[in-house]
């Protein structure tokens, strides 16, 4: 058996190194936290080939004496610690004293600085050892910069991807750290080859709003569509962000969050925004979300994580339950009661004059009609949409025995009948589960069914939890029900296919969870049984009804599957198509 003896010095740095520098990303995020923790209000960061053959971080921060910047470089030497309490109530972004020996440990790495009235030094590393301490002319701030990282690591180095997914990575987190510092100027440049100039990827200004900052790293079409949050409770302050819930993406990519100014990857935060969104999205649909908590130090561990890029909160139901909530209430509609009227009955005349279009649901009184339009996300114009602006708008009829079309002024509006029908009755079951149950008929007749052997056995453990959702059924035999009562909203629908389409989601998961998790999957599958149908022909007071019940519901301009019911389309873009318009 291989003798035990102590590591040298020279691989205690290197293993140490391994933990905090992961990729040239790492380097720059932790020379970037440094200069932030240093006061500067202005950044540059200057890479060359992806990060594997140079990375540059100038600020102009509050800079180092030479006894400071040797002891810098020292392993376990940092300014942001004194006493063990202070590991419990940290308020800066590096902490640790790790991050410049560890680069200096596996790079050949340059350092200047100049304190506030001290002068500028220079001092030269390779490998973890000092080589040259000399003057610098530099003045105020400090630069740091790392060239040939890992080269001492071959390992390391050869599991390095290209330079343009090392750049990518590197990209990412200058966005992120641009968007949690909206007060400090970034500039970050990329120079590929050994000749030529770098070229500027990216630069912001420093006093900027959250706002601006977004709109300046992700365009100005995300800007118009963003919402602000803004909710505390119990010592937690919750600010930032959100787009609009067509405005979507395909990954979580776009979910920011930041925490006591620290970019965080975070579960309980990414399910407490999602379950916010709940029947807002599309499957597999993410939205863009910027959120910014504030908590006090000692109720939450940044220490949990070798680059710290996970924190864990001592009270983290609670933090859930107030970003679930908040982005929830953020994202309803506010209707006011008052102008839930009924629809006129000129709503069959197609000539009848014009009337009011009222952004947020679709509510008419004597002699209007008014609808909840949306038009087409500015993001991709292919069928994303969003709340506009006042309006007259014209109820023209049905097409296709599928969408009501109506006219505004200088658009076209299409409302997809069952989407919009589907969204009512998904809003109504909500209601009445959250408010104990949901209403119930029984059955003049009681109906006999029968299921698989497999599925009966299924069925058979989720008697009781049906009835919460309106259901009576008892076993009858092997493999047959008698079904006594169903949701009040179904009383004219065969309810027996919807029971067998439930049991058999939850055999296609795999997991046989209580159907009070699954709570809203449930309702959705029940509202989606007993709406208007695509190839429904609707009577003037079917549509009246309609329309009359999208005015009383929340998100009402889509379906509980995130499936816009509302679409428009403006007068000029169809010109365009008939080339009327250029």
């Amino acid at each position: 058996m291989p003798k035990i003896q102590k590591l040298s010095e020279s691989l205690i740095a290197k293993i140490a190194a391994g933990e905090v520098i992961e990729r040239p990303y790492s380097v720059v995020k932790e020379l970037v936290e440094n200069s932030i923790d240093a006061g500067a209000k202005n950044i540059e960061i200057g890479i060359a080939e992806g990060g594997r053959k140079e990375i540059r971080v100038a600020d102009d921060g509050c800079g180092m004496g030479r006894d400071q910047a040797l002891l810098a470089i020292e392993r376990h030497a940092t300014s942001k610690l004194h006493t063990e309490e202070d590991l419990f109530k940290i308020q800066t972004l590096g902490f640790r004293g790790e991050a410049l020996p560890s680069i200096a440990a596996v790079s050949m790495m340059t350092l200047e600085s100049s304190g506030r009235g001290e002068a500028a030094n220079r001092i030269e590393v390779e490998g973890g050892k000092v080589l040259q301490i000399a003057s610098s002319a530099r003045n105020g701030g400090t630069t740091i910069t790392v060239n040939n990282l890992f080269f001492n690591t071959p390992a390391r180095l050869k599991f390095m991807k290209s330079r343009e997914t090392e750049f990518s990575h590197i990209a990412r987190w200058v966005e992120q750290v641009a968007l949690s510092h909206p007060e400090i100027g970034f500039v970050l440049t990329h120079r590929t080859g050994d000749i030529g100039s770098a070229r500027r990827e990216l630069q912001t200004q420093g006093r900027a709003e959250t706002r601006e900052r977004i709109g300046d790293l992700f365009g100005p079409e995300i800007e118009k569509s963003l919402r602000p949050i803004s909710f505390g409770r119990a010592g937690i302050e919750l600010c930032g962000y959100l787009a609009d819930h067509q405005v979507t993406s395909t990954t979580p990519r776009t979910l920011f969050f930041f925490v006591n100014g620290r970019i965080v990857r975070d579960r309980t935060l990414q399910h407490a925004v999602l379950q916010g969104y709940e029947n807002l999205l599309m499957k597999h649909r993410y939205p863009w979300v910027f959120l910014y908590l504030t908590v006090s130090p000692d109720s939450v561990d940044v220490n949990v994580h070798p680059t710290k890029a996970e924190v864990r909160f001592a009270n983290s139901q609670q933090v859930h339950e107030l970003v679930r909530q908040s982005v929830r209430k953020s994202l309803s509609p506010s209707p006011s009661p008052s102008m839930v009227t009924k629809v006129s009955d000129s709503l069959s005349r197609p000539s009848a004059p014009s009337t009011m279009l009222r952004t947020g649901s679709l509510r008419a009184g004597q002699g209007e009609r008014v609808l909840l339009p949306v038009e087409p996300s500015p993001s991709d114009g292919r069928g994303e949409i969003k709340p506009m602006l006042s309006s007259r708008v014209r109820v023209i009829g049905q097409v296709h025995s599928t969408y009501l079309v109506c006219e505004v002024p200088d658009k076209l509006v299409l409302i997809d009948q069952h989407a919009a029908h589907e969204r009512i009755g998904f809003e109504k079951l909500k209601r009445q589960f959250e408010g104990g149950g949901i209403e119930r008929q029984s059955l003049l007749i009681p109906k006999t069914f029968e299921v698989k052997p497999s599925e009966a056995e299924i069925l058979k453990l989720y008697v009781e939890d049906l009835e919460r959702f309106g259901f009576e059924l008892e076993p009858f035999g092997r493999s047959s029900f008698v079904l006594r009562a169903v949701p009040a909203l179904l009383s004219d629908r065969d309810c027996s296919g919807l029971i067998v389409d439930l049991i058999d989601s939850l055999q296609a998961e795999g997991k046989l969870e209580p159907l009070t998790e699954r709570a809203h999957h449930v309702l959705e599958t029940i509202a989606c049984h007993r709406q208007v149908r695509a190839g429904d022909q609707l009577s003037t007071q079917e549509i009246e009804a309609l329309l009359n019940q999208m005015g009383s519901t929340d998100f009402s301009y889509s379906c509980p599957h995130g499936r816009p019911s509302v679409l428009e389309v403006p007068f000029d873009e169809i010109e365009k198509w008939f080339k009327r318009r250029l």
